[in-house]
């Protein structure tokens, strides 16, 4: 079943419970003007009375078509209740006006006051209910010049206010309902959100480590078992050292590995933020400028970090950045001279790592620029990346040491 259909079922519902209400008001009011106990049943039944007065006291005919007229718009009372109340209000004025006997419309007018209450905001609410509560209570009190006069204005006037401010509260405890449950489906919409973002972050966290570290050391093993096959036959010693570079490259990423996947098992009580992989910091770039020398390459290092340490988020995340920089060179510039420059400035750290190898589409890889520029900006630093002229790439980055985990 579609929307439209539940919303035409659920008005059908409206429209049958409220016409059912008011045939019920209306057999209610019939009784009383009919049964002996109330208008003319005082004659009726009683010893010591005439045998048959009540027939001269009894409601007219028109009465009871004028209770229905004043009863019945009643079944429309929540789908049009202004015009509803409007008319329910005429009826009972004609009603009071007319030389009935005294009966119980004044309910059906308390009603149209309550629905009304519950659909129109307090200003509109209490300049109708005024309107139309006024000319009621005038056409009952038309006649009225007993000792009770002010009593019956005040009775009167506290029955049909109570009608309109009961609707008035009514009309409030929905609003306020249906604001908190708004706010709880805005709330859990947002959790959701929230648990969605935090396991894309998660996710490209656990990218970024599974590549530098695969990446850096396949790139080794590779250039490494090159180096093997080519001096096999001619030099047998170099061979063995360059296969020692790969066992010992082999075993140094399966630790680090390992280490992440211990920390992914965990139960989640190491603090957020926290690197996946063992403390990789600065203080280990010696072992990734050797792979480099072995391959050919030279590497000079200039590092200067001053005596305090760097924030650890800081210190694994430029190690990271000289990590990828650095397998780019071993990938993609052949034998060259590389520079790695990485120093402490006031309230940054300055990272630089420029070759003048022969390849000048280092940034042409899939992910690995991406996540060099990814480690950079959600720590709040700059990143920048491009060929150099005359030939060979550059990375620059900065990072500040208040670095934000955004």
């Amino acid at each position: 079943m579609g929307n439209d259909a539940l919303i035409r079922s659920g008005d059908r519902r409206v429209l049958t419970f409220d016409a059912l209400t008011a045939l019920a008001l209306l057999a209610f009011v019939w009784a009383e003007m009919f049964l002996p106990r109330f208008g003319f049943g005082r004659h009726f039944g009683f010893p010591g009375a005439p045998p048959f007065p009540f027939l001269l006291r009894m409601h007219p005919p028109l009465a009871f078509l004028a209770a229905a007229l004043c009863i019945l718009p009643l079944a429309l009372r929540r789908r049009f209740p202004v015009p509803v109340l409007f008319t329910v209000s005429g009826f009972t004025v004609i009603y009071l006006l007319l030389p009935f006997p005294p009966s119980l419309v004044i309910l059906a007018e308390l009603v149209a006051l309550y629905t009304a209450g519950t659909a129109l905001d307090r200003g509109r609410l209490a300049l109708m209910a005024g309107i139309c509560a006024a000319a009621v209570l005038l056409a009952s009190l038309r006649a009225s010049v007993s000792a009770l006069f002010w009593a019956d204005v005040v009775r009167t006037l506290a029955l049909l206010a109570g009608a309109a401010a009961l609707g008035d509260a009514t009309r409030n405890r929905r609003a306020y309902v249906a604001e908190v449950e708004r706010r709880a489906a805005e709330a859990e919409s947002r959790g959701e959100e929230q648990a969605r973002r935090r396991v894309d972050e998660e996710r490209l966290r656990i990218a970024r480590e599974l590549h530098d570290i695969t990446a850096h050391s396949l790139s080794i093993v590779a250039v490494q078992s090159g180096a093997a096959l080519h001096v096999l036959d001619t030099d047998p010693a170099e061979a063995r050292r360059s296969l020692t570079a790969i066992r010992e490259t082999s075993r140094s990423a399966l630790a680090e590995l390992r280490a992440m996947l211990g920390v992914l098992r965990a139960s989640g009580d190491a603090e957020e933020g926290a690197p996946l992989t063992p403390p990789a910091g600065l203080a280990r770039l010696d072992d990734l400028a050797r792979p480099l020398r072995d391959a050919g390459s030279s590497i000079d290092l200039d590092v200067e970090l001053g005596a305090d340490p760097l924030p650890a988020i800081v210190d694994a995340s430029a190690f990271r950045i000289v990590q990828e920089a650095l397998t780019n060179v071993l990938n993609h510039a052949g034998p060259a001279h590389v520079k790695v420059r990485v120093r402490r400035e006031n309230e940054h750290v300055e990272i630089s790592v420029a070759d003048d190898g022969c390849s000048n589409d280092q940034g042409d890889e899939g992910h690995g620029i991406a996540g060099m520029r990814e480690r950079a900006l959600a720590l709040g630093g700059t990143f920048d990346v491009g060929p150099v002229p005359g030939g060979g790439w550059h990375v620059e980055a900065t990072l500040p040491l208040d670095a934000r985990n955004s």
